[in-house]
């Protein structure tokens, strides 16, 4: 079933730019943010999952940048700004 929906000027220009920054006509891209909403966490995660398992990396490689990345946070967030 194909239906229309109207935008007012404002929404429309919106949608055709960053449309146009991703490459994609205005309808497209708002088809993809319909779909994107009505994902599940699971399928937003697979390629994720699929990339991840074909890169040979394993939950404990995973953990460790992980650990590395927040402990590396850690430290960023308690120096003084200037310093």
């Amino acid at each position: 079933m194909a239906t229309t929906i109207t935008l007012d000027s404002r929404h429309f220009k919106a949608a055709a730019d960053k449309a146009r920054e991703l490459g994609k006509t205005p309808r497209t891209y708002i088809q993809s943010l319909i779909d994107a909403d009505t994902l599940t966490f699971d399928e937003i995660l697979a390629p994720v999952r699929e990339s991840f398992a074909n890169g040979g990396a394993t939950e404990e490689k995973l953990d460790e940048a992980v650990n590395e990345a927040r402990k590396a946070i850690h430290v960023q967030s308690r120096r003084k700004p200037g310093k």
